[in-house]
């Protein structure tokens, strides 16, 4: 009977190394694109010119601190326009009209990540809380055309998550065993 019964810590160990396994791996989303409006911010400085930002926030639950979610945000106008993630009390400040346009400027904002000053793609670690997007021109640019917004995300277990599951998983699997095959540690209690 109790062989029988070490098959459940043993399973169910064996289902946390697997979810560890499987989390190394990760999940990709793939890519998801949109279209924004190019900004322009001609004859000034960046930090001078209009900004615009989404007008829902983005919410990530309480429930993410055992996940670590990655995003790179990529512009296919890079040389025209910037995009930021801002935390979401910016929207009390700064509210953006029904085009999604603000009254405030890139030195209104304090960037968790991209902005102004970021080359190249953006990357960003989601943490629980609510955040915005932020976009606006470069300098000398004229405003026209649409800006393809491509998003791409990857899931993990956090790091200590992960390791935590792993000691739980083999400890299971090794009480699962012990039960299973007693008798090999009272032959080495003997010894």
């Amino acid at each position: 009977m109790v062989r029988v019964l070490s098959i459940l810590p043993f399973a169910t160990g064996s289902i946390c190394i697997l979810l560890v396994l499987i989390s190394m791996l990760g999940f990709a989303s793939g890519s998801i694109e949109e279209e924004i409006p190019v900004l322009g911010c001609v004859g000034m400085d960046e930090e001078l010119c209009p900004t615009g930002m989404t007008s829902e926030d983005l919410d990530v639950p309480s429930a993410f601190f055992l996940l670590n979610v990655e995003l790179e945000i990529s512009l296919e106008l890079d040389e025209k326009s910037w995009i930021g993630i801002v935390d979401s009390k910016y929207a009390k400040s700064c509210p953006p009209d029904e085009t999604g346009l603000t009254n405030c400027t890139a030195s209104d904002y304090k960037f968790l990540a991209g902005g102004p000053e970021n080359e190249g793609d953006v990357y960003h670690s989601l943490e629980p809380g609510s955040v915005r997007f932020v976009t606006g021109g470069q300098t000398g640019s004229d405003g026209l055309g649409e800006n393809t917004v491509t998003t791409e995300w990857s899931v993990h277990l956090a790091t200590w998550f992960s390791a935590l599951l792993a000691l739980v998983g083999l400890g299971l699997c090794a009480s699962g065993l012990h039960m299973a095959f007693p008798m090999v540690a009272s032959m080495r209690k003997k010894e």
